[in-house]
């Protein structure tokens, strides 16, 4: 018994959070009619998006394989910092999503790790984007990644 309600008090807000995520999905499903949703309703031109270029980075950071024309910077210090130089111009607003690709990497399995993206854009120039990965513990590393360019469908 001790150990139920020593796990239930450490993990309280989980559950909360739990609950209310079914409770919203539970309310959406009985509420909203079917078929209530109609193309109309998911007109493109008012949101919609694209995968512009992607490109997957090894640690040391060479292109393994992308879109084509992607360059890669690896900043020296920190290691796990590099500047991914696309290969377009977009003529709308661009962000980057990137992820640790653990396929291959640590001698018992996948290590952990994360990446985070940031999308910058200078006039006159190519789109770039800072890539900084981190390992497990949240220590900068240098971790082969995925990154992508996604940009919004232009109006």
């Amino acid at each position: 018994m001790r150990p139920l309600l020593s796990h239930l008090r450490r993990n309280t807000v989980a559950y909360i959070a739990l609950f209310v995520a079914l409770g919203g999905t539970s309310y959406a499903a009985v509420e909203i009619a079917s078929h209530s949703i109609t193309p109309v309703k998911l007109n493109p031109r008012l949101f919609g998006g694209y995968v512009r270029a992607w490109a997957s980075v090894a640690a040391s950071g060479r292109v393994i394989a992308s879109t084509g024309g992607v360059k890669v910077g690896v900043q020296q210090t920190p290691a796990g910092d590099y500047v991914v130089r696309w290969h377009t111009t977009p003529t709308t607003g661009c962000t980057a999503i990137a992820d640790v690709d653990l396929r291959g990497v640590g001698v018992s399995g996948p290590l952990p790790g994360y990446a985070l993206p940031e999308a910058i854009r200078q006039a006159g120039r190519s789109e770039e984007s800072f890539v900084e990965t981190y390992n497990g513990q949240g220590q900068h590393a240098a971790l082969p990644f995925d990154v992508a360019l996604l940009c919004s469908t232009p109006r």
